[in-house]
């Protein structure tokens, strides 16, 4: 990270002090589960990614929930992840699938708000199956209430 994208972080982080802790703890969960269940694919732009980029979203709603509401969480979740989407290099059909996957965790946190993490995880796993792939952003946009990916696993 530069200057720029750290004095961007700090602000954030400022702003939302109570979220910090929970945030980083909901990043490491998700990246250790994602690790154990696919290797090394969830870093390429097929299922396993967008299943990261959905449960990331959901457990950060879900470790925050307990310091805000579920608009304030779910709004710092948006904030959060679409912050790291602007200072990540990404294709902008990556880009576009890697946000659009993130929205997809977040609508799924709230509908399912009183799960337990375990059983949040689960529930998003479920999602993998349904993932669709897409060649365009336009595409991604006519299905917005399922997991997409770019390529095939």
């Amino acid at each position: 990270m530069d200057f720029k994208q750290l004095w961007s972080l700090a602000g954030l982080c400022l702003r939302h002090p109570l979220f910090v802790f929970p945030t980083y703890v909901a990043t490491r969960k998700t990246i250790k589960i994602c690790d154990q269940k696919f290797g090394k694919a969830h870093h390429k732009n097929g299922r396993a990614n967008a299943f990261r980029h959905a449960l990331w979203n959901a457990l950060i709603i879900h470790k925050c929930n307990r310091w805000g509401s579920i608009d304030k969480t779910t709004a710092w979740a948006k904030r959060i992840t679409d912050w790291h989407e602007d200072f990540s290099v990404n294709a902008a059909l990556a880009r576009a699938m890697d946000l659009h996957n993130n929205q997809i965790g977040r609508t799924f946190a709230r509908k399912h708000r009183d799960s337990s993490e375990s059983q949040l995880v689960q529930l998003v796993m479920v999602l993998i199956p349904l993932s669709r792939k897409h060649t365009t952003i336009q595409q991604m946009q006519e299905h917005p209430d399922t997991l997409t990916h770019i390529e095939d696993d």
